[in-house]
């Protein structure tokens, strides 16, 4: 599923937020149908199977499988997965100031409601500067942070 710009949903899955006021492939299909074919046909299934076949529709019509694979687009991008965390800091009650700074602020950095930008300089033996800034929250998702906040690094 291409999603395009982060958090920014493709143009098939905002079209395919109509599915969500179905509850079933048979509210779909019901709702493709018209007074008239209840009152002719006498029967829903009959009513549904030419709904199915694509009579009732001046658009695409959905198989059971495709209603079912983009409703899961759909449900799975309005409702990501949840992702637990291990916090790497869980019992750190003394160290070094910056690793009990950077223990203090891990967990909002890993829910998101805090951000935290870490500056780093080093001069080298010939008189240069090396610097840069570090995502916190960024690298903590994407690297392993125990080492560090145990002293083993």
């Amino acid at each position: 599923m291409s999603r395009g710009l982060p958090g920014q949903a493709s143009p098939q899955v905002e079209a395919d937020r109509r599915l969500l006021q179905y509850c079933s492939y048979d509210d779909y299909l019901d709702s493709l149908n018209t007074t008239q074919d209840e009152c002719y046909l006498q029967s829903v299934e009959a009513s549904r199977a030419i709904a199915e076949l694509g009579y009732r529709s001046s658009g695409e019509t959905l198989s059971k499988e495709q209603f079912e694979k983009r409703l899961a687009a759909v449900l799975l991008y309005l409702y990501p997965p949840y992702k637990p965390y291990e916090s790497s800091s869980e019992g750190i009650t003394k160290g070094d100031p910056l690793q009990l700074d950077l223990a203090l602020r891990e967990r909002g950095n890993r829910v998101g409601i805090l951000s935290t930008i870490i500056f780093l300089r080093y001069y080298t033996k010939g008189g240069f500067e090396i610097s840069g800034y570090l995502d916190y929250g960024e690298k903590l998702t994407k690297e392993d942070w125990k080492p560090f906040f145990r002293g083993t690094f």
